[in-house]
């Protein structure tokens, strides 16, 4: 059915794509346990990159090294509870190039929804298969949770609005007052879609991105374990 497009690896996933500008190669995903001291500056990079060119709700444009901090001590503590699930994206030389948290819903009416909280990847890397390849890990572990909807608010007409919205998550409520940024006031969009429709829109399009790579070089079976 869905052929070649995620190789399983013991620690995650690896995809053959092309991000962004980059060279075509491997990236990797992987579920983060724990935020050891080597990953924790990474994090803390990848923010920074990330909020100086497109908006990430919580932070100004520059983050100082005690709001970093209080970001990697909280991620730490919600990983160490269960409240959260932490993606990784690491280019080949083991390089963090993305992330992504998921706050769980652990109380019994509603584990059926999770919240995509944080979205970030470096702007080197940003277009091309990273993204859905994303989405693919992120379905695949919402599946394994028992997860059927997967949420998310972002600030109104961003990059990110627009990105949520092509990958078909649809508002079901506006804030007009949602953040405060640069003395202005911005509205948000809450949105949500479907773990099974995200996931089927995600492999269309790595689908599409990969599938010349896969008829040229060969394929392997995807595995969701």
């Amino acid at each position: 059915m869905i052929e070649s497009l995620r190789m399983h690896a013991e620690d995650g996933a690896r995809y053959a794509v092309t991000s962004g500008a980059c060279q075509p190669a491997h990236i990797h995903y992987r579920w983060a346990a724990e935020i050891g001291d080597d990953l924790a500056p990474p994090i803390i990079a990848l923010m920074r990159d990330t909020t100086e060119s497109a908006p990430v709700i919580g932070f100004a444009e520059q983050i100082n090294d005690d709001e970093a901090n209080a970001y990697i001590a909280e991620l730490r503590a919600n990983l160490a509870a269960g409240k959260v699930r932490l993606l990784t994206i690491f280019a080949d030389d083991s390089t963090l190039i993305g992330l992504c948290t998921l706050r769980r819903n652990l109380n019994p009416n509603n584990r059926h929804i999770t919240d995509l909280a944080k979205g970030m990847i470096h702007r080197d890397h940003r277009g091309g298969a990273v993204l859905p390849a994303a989405f693919v890990e992120i379905a695949l572990q919402c599946e394994a949770d028992g997860v059927e909807l997967v949420t998310l608010d972002v600030r109104a007409d961003t990059p990110a609005h627009r990105i949520w919205t092509h990958f078909g998550f649809e508002t079901y409520g506006v804030l007009p007052d949602y953040a405060r940024a640069q003395g202005k006031t911005h509205a948000g969009h809450f949105m949500m879609q479907k773990v099974t429709d995200l996931k089927q829109r995600a492999v269309a399009r790595i689908t599409a991105l990969l599938q010349p790579a896969v008829d040229r070089d060969g394929a392997a079976e995807v595995r969701t374990a």
